[in-house]
């Protein structure tokens, strides 16, 4: 059933709402998936922060055209839907690979993350990066790492002198 205008105009602003308000997006091939996959990702994504759903190509080309995407990402034919998140891309790419490897049914076909094109390739890539948290979690961890041995070298002469003592005390008495 095809849309009428009003409906595509209202579809091409949601498009480009969702372009400019989130820092980047996914786009996957929908053709084969089944709808009881759709539904758990759609769940999982939800709890990563990240939204799902199907695109009408034409009308997402008029709206990446409009917005000032790099061109690579309106080379894309096919069923096809979109992955958006705000923050960390990887939780969402990590979902994607997921499902790809469980079902072989999704396929990433590129995406976007602040303004930079990334290939399938580059998507299935950030599902091997930590997330977000995990990487600021190594960074406390590593500068931590300098301050504990520090203080283990201050305490070590300390604790050394304290025992230099107490042997002393010990032969005197």
């Amino acid at each position: 059933m095809s849309k009428t205008r009003s409906q595509k105009e209202e579809l091409l602003k949601k498009y480009k709402e969702l372009i400019e308000t989130r820092s980047g997006y996914l786009l996957v091939n929908s053709d084969k998936i089944d709808t009881a996959t759709v539904t758990d990702l759609k769940i999982e994504l939800k709890d990563a922060g990240a939204n799902f759903s199907v695109l009408k190509n034409s009308i997402f080309k008029v709206a990446l055209q409009d917005s000032k995407e790099p061109l690579e990402i309106q080379d894309f034919d096919g069923p096809t839907a979109i992955i958006t998140f705000k923050q960390d891309p990887t939780q969402p790419a990590k979902l994607v690979k997921k499902v790809q490897k469980e079902t072989e049914l999704l396929q990433a076909k590129g995406g976007v993350f602040e303004g930079e094109f990334l290939t399938a390739e580059r998507v299935m890539q950030l599902a091997d990066i930590p997330s977000r948290e995990e990487l600021l979690s190594q960074l406390v961890g590593t500068m931590n790492t300098p301050l504990t041995g520090f203080m283990n070298a201050l305490t070590g002469n300390v604790r050394g002198f304290t025992m230099v003592l107490k042997g002393i005390s010990e032969k005197k008495s």
